[in-house]
Order: C-alpha cells, then structure tokens, then sequence
C-alpha cells in the first residue's frame, strides 16, 4: 500500500472523554451477539429435570429483554431454592464471567462465577460447557495454566459425549479455545531477540522516562532494531492450531460471527486475502444479515487496490448493522480537533452527518474517481483496528484501544518490533507489570529518524496499552492535538505540474475572473506500469466553494494514451471569492497524479490600470496579424515553471484600462526586472516582444526599461517578452512595473520561476 499525500484536517485529544452517545453504542458491542443472549441456547442440553424451573425461565426471558440484572436476580433465588438444580448454578456462572471485568482489581464478579461454576461442575462432571466456562473465566483471571486445563477437560468432555451440546454450545467451546491459542500466537507474532536490549535512560534525556532515547534521539534508538532477529515464524504452531479452533467453532455454527472474525482477520494480518476472500463470501451465504462478512471483503478489496468494490461492500456493511455499529463506523470524532470534535458529538444526528459529508468531500484524493479512497482508507483502518484489537472478553471497540485509536489514525506501521520485557526495568519500578510479569514491549515505527509509539502487554493478556512513564502516551496526546490524520490510498499519487493564470472576464460579465489551469501530465510517472488493455487517460479540474466545500465547476476530458508529457489546459468564469481547485490525472489503478491548491479571486477594476497574471511560457506567437487576446497567440506554456539557464523563455500578460489619445494610441512605460532568492537582481536580454520598441533605457540593478506605443482596442492590450537568462541554477522571481503615460496610472505583477541545469 502506498502512501497518499491526502489528509483530513484536524485531530481530536487522547484525553477527550467518551460521550455519552459512544458509551451508549458501548453497549452493543458486536461480540455481545454472542454473548449474554446467546446464553438462553446454551447449557441445557441432556440435564434439565423434568419440568424447567420458572425461575429459570424467567433469567432466560431476562437475558433475552437484555435486562442483566433481572435474570442475576431470578438465578441467585434459584440456587437458593433449588441447590441442586446444575443448569441454574451453571447458567449463573455463565452470566457472571460474560459480564466480569478483566482488571485485576475488579473480582466481585470472577469470584461468584468461579463457586457457581464449579457448583455445575460438582453437580453435573459430564458438562462440557461448564469446564470451557470456568476456563473462559479463568482465562480472564489471567491464569492461563489452569485455563488451559479446563479447556482442554472441556474438548475432552465434548468428544466422550458429543450430544451433550448443541451446535452453539460446541461452536463456543471452540472459540474460547481459540481465543486461548490466539494469545499465545500474539506473543510471538512480530516477535523479536536482539543483543543487547534498547538503552533505556541516558543522563540528558530522563525526563522522558523509560526509553527515553527513542524520543531524544529516535535515529540512533532505532538503529538498536537493525540487529534483531525476527522470530515470527516460531509463532507458526499457535497460529495453526488457533485457525482449526476456529474452523472448528464455525463448522459446528457457521453463523458465529466471533470465530468469523478472528479468523478472517488473521488471514488480512498475514497477507492471505485469498483466504480471507473465500471465508468471508462463505459467511456472508451463512449470515447475510450479518454486517462482518463485507466488512472484511471492503478490508481486502481495499488492501488490494479496488477501492470502488471496498466501498461498496463497507456501505453494505454499515447497512446491515445496527444502529449502534453503524453509528460507530460513521464516527469522524477521533479525526477532529478538539474543539470540533466536542461539537460534532454534541451535535444533532443531521448536523453530524453534514459535517461528514463535507469532511469526506474535501479529504477525497481522486475526484475522477466514484469513490472516496481516503473515507474507503478511513474504514479499512477502523475496520482492522476493530476487530484485530478487539477483546471478546471485555466486549471493547478495538478502535477505541490505545493501539486502535493509533492504528485509526495514522495506518499500519512501517515496522513493528515486539521484544521481551526487559527484567532491569521491571526491578527499577520504572513501569507497572500485570500479575503474571514478564511481558513484552510492542515498539510501532512510522519512520526510521522518529520516535516510535511503545505499548507493553503481560504474557498471554490481551490488553496492550502505552508505555505509562514513558513520553510515548503523551507524544500521542500532544500530535493528536495539532497534527491532522494521515491517510494512504490503494494507488500512488504524484504532483501534476501546472501552472495558473488570472485574466479579466468580459464586459458583459458583470466583473467575473477568468481563470486557465494549464498541466502537463506527468507520462513517465503515471502511464506505465499499463494494464494491458489502457488506450486512454482520463483528466479533470474540480473547483469548490464554501464552507460546505460545494462543486461549482466540474470538467472531465478523456485523452489518448502517449508515452510523453500531455499538455492540457482548462479554462472557466468565476465570480471575486476564494475557491479550492483540483486538477487530476489518471492512466491506471496503480497511478495517478494531482494538483490542489487555493484560489482567490478579486474582480479586475474596470476604470483603471491593471494587469493581469504573468504567464511563463517557452515561447509565445501571434496567431494572427493584430492579436487583441491570448486566445489569438500560441503560448506554449511551462507548466512546471522550470527552465534551463541560457535558454529563452517567454512572459505573456494582458493589460486592463490604458488611456487611450483621440486616435486610439497609448503609450506606456515598462520595467522588466529578474531576482534571485535573495533579492539581488540579476542581467536578462530581450530577444523579442509585441509592439513597437521606442527606445529601451540601461539595465541597472537588472532592470530593463522601455516604452511601448500600441494602438487600444477593445477592454484589453495583450503583451509579451521572449528573454534569456544566464545565472546559477535556482529560484528567481520576475516582476513587472507598468506606467501608463496618458494617466499617470502604475500596475505591477510578478511570477516565481526556477532556473535548472541543462
């Protein structure tokens, strides 16, 4: 994937807390399909008594109302009432470790579920569900031994007495199985070993904490990577038996949508999108009605270069979502900056929407296209990030993670260096660990001479998060702040040459500018690598206006395909404002190139003296005997505003409201000068001009000065000057003084050009 030069301005703060309406979508996190309602199918199967407790159906009738609490209420009196009943005490378990928390000081809920469960166990040995329950629960106790145990007691169990479970309840004890082999594969993919370990503090950067060189002197800290081995494919045994769970999770329901995910987005993560194609097409002929299956094929088909078939399968997506997911995907806050993001969210629905629509209109990098490939790019982004980061146990937005919220906003990153945590950090308190220790730090690099962004994670937790006494978390805040979200596209885009000129509109107008974009598209950047069958190039000049970002003018022109530089220009009328303009360029779904830019307009006077913009230009004709306009020369335009020193170039400029004598004659002064960067002007020689020359004076300071007697027809008096200039390469400026001798009246204008060498 390349790297766009598209952005949206602006950035939210890390800090911004959550508002309500996401806390509200909070709720309804996908993974909880499976979750609490999913309960009502599970765990009866082969031990129910003859006649179902109504307490037992009414938790059932609670959770599927989604009121938690209720259906606690019903179990915790049904466990009083009937002891011995294994489904009530089991079903309690269940409710409970869905609903703990995994912070290690948050255990109210893990204990209960942990007597309940074993309560089932007691009572009904043969139950597959409650081991893979209580190995789910001790999974989040973080005690992943004892964890591995009960998962593998309950596989155990499953394949003495298949029937005792339903598909759904055999589905999920494959997935909590998986879930347990994909930690143990997370540790060791991006895994690195290297000698010796990243230095840690030095004497003049310790104020940033831990790692404090990768801030001070990001290249140098680096450079310690460039000796690491990486070791990835040892996590190769884990991931294959972390994809048979799965598999196996979706054979026995192929509507699990969990199993779904960790699957296919493992498959993205590798690079393997044949197979994360084909499960995801499968899926979506299981669960059409299910919004993941095409947000992967949007995932892939972005990461593959097909833009228009990624956003049609994400806005198929977002449809079948609910609202709350939908909602989620369509959420622009983390892109904003403070102060807007604050207003956005407390914005009314078709407020929000507004903004998003003009947000995506002016982030679009390609308007020749249908699609948007920065909005496609945005939720490719948010897509991975929700459902690598994601954690089923807690039921969080993986978007909204430390390492989501990153991923959202700046893209994958270039390098990632996952190494074991190094012990003399542990034993100098410089940073907390998880109760199982060890660890490792996670190093995401966007640029080998800048700092990274540093997360640590315990073993087998899949909670990762910034390093906390590092500047890393607040290097975070700070860019989110100021620096706008950087997005790539499927294709390289590349800078169309061009060059813009300002001119007045006619009388009838009514004060108009007219304005020419002459481009040269770029045939060596652009054209090649062809596809086999590209005989044309398509162009275009968008230009946009206000707040809301409104197309007010919109030309398309397709061209023959050649292999050289293709000069092309538009032209239009436009009322005195400031504008945005787009000029675009594209052979092939690889490449294209753009031009963008800001545009202000101030109406040419209609009494007095004025000139219009300098065209640069390698040489300028008449195309006619007495040529009243620039349509009446051939200009051949510098798009790129580059020539080499010694060769002739050619200036071209239109004069407005000259005095004229009883006989139509005007006369003028006129003061050519060339600059260098310094301000320091430079000799240049008149080769030719329009009109007749009475009597040019000395060259001091680099001036040239002459008179010009022409006859006035018309509103305008066209004018031009063919010059060589013989210096160093670099960056000049010519300038223009203008003295009308009948009026008294003075008019300048002036254009930047660059010298180069042959």
């Amino acid at each position: 994937m390349r790297v766009g030069h598209s952005e949206v301005a602006g950035a939210g703060h890390g800090a911004r807390a959550m508002t309500k309406r996401r806390r509200h979508a909070r709720d309804a996190r996908p993974w909880r399909a499976f979750g609490l309602v999913a309960l009502l199918a599970l765990g009866s199967t082969g031990t129910l008594v003859a006649q179902t407790p109504e307490l037992y159906e009414r938790a059932q009738a609670d959770l599927a109302s989604s009121d938690t609490a209720a259906a606690l209420a019903s179990l915790r009196q049904l466990t009083e009432d009937e002891p011995n009943y294994a489904p009530g005490w089991g079903l309690l378990g269940r409710v409970l470790t869905e609903i703990a928390s995994g912070v290690g000081t948050d255990f109210k809920e893990r204990r209960e579920a942990e007597e309940a469960l074993r309560r089932a166990i007691k009572l009904d040995s043969g139950s597959p569900i409650y081991f893979a329950s209580l190995g789910k629960l001790m999974r989040k106790q973080q005690i992943y031994l004892d964890a591995r145990r009960m998962l593998n007691r309950a596989i155990s169990k499953l394949e003495e007495d298949p029937s005792r479970l339903t598909p759904e309840e055999t589905a999920e004890l494959w997935f909590q199985r998986g879930l347990f082999l994909e930690d143990e594969y997370l540790d060791g993919w991006h895994f690195h070993t290297m000698q010796p370990l990243p230095p840690v503090v030095t004497p003049e950067c310790s104020q940033f904490g831990s790692f404090c060189m990768n801030f001070a002197r990001p290249k140098n800290f680096n450079e310690y990577f460039l000796r690491a081995q990486d070791l990835s494919e040892d996590a190769d045994d884990e991931f294959r038996a972390m994809v048979e769970a799965f598999e196996k999770a979706l054979e026995a329901d192929s509507a699990h949508a969990g199993a779904f995910r960790r699957l296919a987005i493992h498959y993205v993560d590798r690079g393997d999108y044949g197979q994360a194609t084909g499960l995801a097409r499968k899926f979506i002929g299981w669960a059409p009605e299910e919004p993941w299956g095409y947000l992967i094929l949007g995932l892939v088909y972005q990461r593959t270069g097909r833009d228009s078939l990624a956003e049609l399968q994400f806005d198929r997506g977002i449809a079948n979502a609910s609202d709350e997911i939908a909602s989620h995907y369509r959420d622009v806050s983390n892109l904003l900056r403070v102060a807007l993001a604050d207003a956005y969210d407390r914005a009314p629905e078709n407020q929000r929407k507004q903004l998003e629509d003009v947000l995506w209109r002016r982030s679009d990098p390609l308007y020749l296209t249908s699609e948007n490939e920065v909005r496609v790019g945005h939720l490719a982004r948010v897509a991975y990030a929700d459902i690598m980061f994601e954690d089923p146990a807690e039921g969080t937005w993986g978007a909204d993670t430390e390492q989501g919220v990153i991923y959202a906003r700046y893209g994958e990153p270039a390098r990632i260096w996952k190494i074991r945590r190094d012990p003399r950090l542990e034993a100098s308190s410089l940073t907390s660990v998880g109760a199982s220790g060890g660890g490792r730090w996670i190093f995401w690099n966007y640029g080998w001479e800048i700092p990274n962004f540093i997360f640590q994670k315990v073993s087998r937790w899949r909670h990762i998060s910034h390093v906390t006494t590092s500047y890393s978390k607040g290097a975070e805040d700070e860019i989110r702040a100021s620096v706008p979200a950087v997005f790539t596209t499927s294709f390289e885009l590349v800078d169309l040459p061009a060059q813009m000129a300002r001119f007045k509109g006619p009388v009838e107008g009514g004060g108009v500018v007219e304005v020419d974009f002459y481009a040269a598209i770029p045939a060596a950047s652009i054209l090649l690598p062809l596809a086999a069958t590209a005989d044309s190039l398509d162009s275009g000049f968008f230009i946009f206006a206000g707040p809301a970002y409104n197309t007010v003018v919109s030309q398309r022109l397709r061209l023959a395909l050649k292999q050289q530089p293709q000069p092309i220009s538009f032209s239009t009328a436009l009322p005195p404002g400031r504008y945005e303009y787009r000029l675009e360029a594209r052979a092939s779904t690889e490449k294209a190139a753009a031009r963008r830019g800001e545009l202000e307009l101030i109406a040419f006077p209609e009494d007095s003296l004025a000139l219009s913009d300098i065209v640069l230009a390698r040489s300028v004709a008449p195309k006619t005997r007495d040529p009243g306009q620039r349509r009446d020369f051939a200009i051949r335009v510098n798009q790129n505003s580059e020539f080499e020193n010694d060769d002739p170039f050619a200036l071209y400029w239109e004069v407005y409201g000259l005095e004229s004598d009883r006989d139509g004659i005007g006369q003028y002064e006129l003061v050519i000068s060339v600059s260098d960067a310094e301000g320091k002007g430079v000799f240049a020689s008149v080769i030719g001009a329009l009109g007749s020359l009475v009597g040019a004076g000395d060259d001091k300071d680099g001036e040239l000065v002459f008179e010009r007697t022409v006859e006035v027809r018309g509103d305008r008096v066209p004018d031009y000057l063919e010059l060589t200039l013989s210096d160093e390469p670099g960056l000049y400026r010519v300038r223009i003084r203008l003295t009308d001798r009948l009026s008294g009246e003075t008019a300048e204008a002036e254009r930047t050009f660059r010298l180069v060498s042959p």
